[in-house]
């Protein structure tokens, strides 16, 4: 019989495990430039965004609600978008509804806690996931394509 209260994995903080980085990366080849939103240490993305100085960030962002939670990119700006927000800051969750604007194809939310779905038309879910026993907590990993599926594209 196994053992399932035990603690399998420390890791630390603002860091996935490899094997959960290596899943993501799955979800997100052949797509290029990707943002990388809230990324923490990960080395995931062309574009790392976080308000935490890490060594792989390559942009800082202040959220704030002075600012309209707005991102400093264009609109469609990147091909894919993956985010995995600390949900406990309500800034960040709501920067996380600017994702749809600025990406173009894909866009994978990773949440403990939330559903997340994209307000704009176009963006269909494609996947989902439930990780168990590659992380240390429950997560849903939701993959959303952009499915222009309007009679002007007919």
């Amino acid at each position: 019989m196994k053992n399932y209260n035990r603690v399998t994995r420390f890791r630390e903080a603002w860091a996935w495990i490899k094997e959960e980085e290596k899943l993501y990366a799955q979800f997100l080849k052949g797509y290029h430039p990707i943002i990388h939103l809230f990324c923490g240490k990960s080395s995931l993305g062309d574009v790392r965004v976080d308000c935490e100085p890490f060594s792989n960030v390559t942009h800082r962002i202040e959220i704030r609600p002075e600012k309209g939670f707005k991102l400093p990119f264009e609109d469609k700006s990147f091909d894919a978008c993956i985010f995995d927000p600390p949900w406990i800051n309500p800034f960040f969750a709501w920067t996380a509804w600017e994702v749809p604007r600025i990406t173009k194809r894909r866009i994978i939310a990773i949440t403990g806690v939330h559903w997340w779905e994209p307000q704009e038309r176009g963006w269909t879910l494609t996947k989902l996931y439930v990780l168990k026993r590659i992380s240390p907590c429950i997560k849903l990993v939701f993959v959303y394509d952009f499915v222009n599926n309007t009679l002007d594209s007919f």
